[in-house]
């Protein structure tokens, strides 16, 4: 399992621009990532807090809700679910959505846009909670997906 999430810090180097050791030892040991620390990650991948890399969970998780592209009912040390996460990551990094998400844009039709272009894979439900392993992993799908760095 190391050896995977070495080779994905390998593959990925941008996917990891300016977090310390330490954010990515608390993110990888975290059994469910909350919505400030998906945040962090997800707008330093892009850049786009507008503050550069220093950035905070805080402030990342202001900036993304600012932008619409966290729940209402969001806080940020609630635990994100899968389908909230696929919603902040296809806003973020503009994946378009069948038919349904272009209706009816929200995390159910997020969620199945990104089941269905293999960024989540394995047994994945949009109630489930994500574990910071599997939160990197779909980062690093979504990344690649997209060209990101």
């Amino acid at each position: 399992m190391t050896f995977l999430l070495l080779l994905l810090f390998a593959l990925f180097p941008a996917l990891l621009p300016a977090q310390t050791a330490a954010e990515l030892d608390d993110l990888l040991e975290s059994p469910a990532v909350t919505y400030a620390q998906a945040a962090r990650f997800v707008l330093a991948s892009l850049d786009a807090s507008g503050s550069g890399p220093d950035t905070d969970a805080e402030a990342a998780f202001a900036a993304a809700s600012g932008r619409r592209w966290l729940p209402a009912k969001a806080a940020p040390d609630k635990p994100v679910r899968l389908g909230e996460l696929s919603f902040l990551m296809t806003r973020a990094f503009n994946i378009r959505g069948g038919f349904m998400y272009a209706l009816l844009p929200g995390p159910r039709y997020a969620f199945r846009a990104m089941v269905s272009r293999s960024l989540i894979q394995g047994a994945a439900d949009p109630a489930m909670t994500v574990s910071g392993e599997r939160f990197l992993h779909i980062l690093g799908n979504a990344l690649a997906y997209t060209g990101g760095e």
